[in-house]
């Protein structure tokens, strides 16, 4: 009833439907696409963090570094918190709110800060972190926009790698399962 209200004095008002937008949610199981996605040294979801010390990490023989092995990624998400499963078993958490937390690196010596937040109907993850041989040597900055097709069934991630020699960018593609 009150959707229905808002959406009447909006027309009313301002000659538009004004509907009561929900955010974007990426629960679900999702299966790569290797067709359609790049070839990514260490995916930020596939491991605990992304990889470090060497130098843009190992490369595997297709798209995404894995072989022609199938990569699923499982997402829970509500309005707070989202949690990602990558195809190892290696969880992310995130917190949504757009304030920054620390989460520990995959040496669990240093740690990286990480942001996440829903913009508009795309998710944004940054994550900074010590890369090289020694704690707080150089910063490796990683972002991921995630992003829904209109009809829900196809979820690309476009994440950037930027450190002080190189910015590489990556997309993958994922279907739902």
């Amino acid at each position: 009833m009150k959707r229905h209200v808002l959406t009447v004095l909006g027309t009313a008002i301002f000659g538009l439907p004004l509907l009561a937008m929900a955010a974007t949610n990426f629960s679900g199981s999702w299966v790569q696409d290797n067709a359609k996605s790049d070839r990514v040294p260490e995916p930020v979801w596939l491991t605990r963090a992304p990889a470090g010390g060497r130098g843009g990490g190992g490369r595997g023989g297709g798209p995404g570094g894995r072989g022609n092995a199938e990569v699923v990624i499982n997402v829970q998400q509500d309005a707070n918190s989202m949690q990602v499963t990558g195809p190892q078993g290696a969880t992310r958490n995130y917190t949504l709110d757009g304030k920054p937390y620390t989460s520990a690196t995959e040496t669990g010596v240093e740690k990286a800060a990480v942001t996440a937040n829903l913009q508009g109907d795309t998710l944004v993850i940054a994550t900074t972190r010590p890369y090289g041989g020694m704690p707080g040597n150089v910063t490796l900055q990683v972002k991921e926009v995630w992003s829904l097709s209109p009809d829900g069934k196809t979820l690309t991630i476009t994440t950037t790698h930027s450190s002080p020699a190189a910015e590489k960018n990556y997309k993958q593609v994922f279907n739902r399962k």
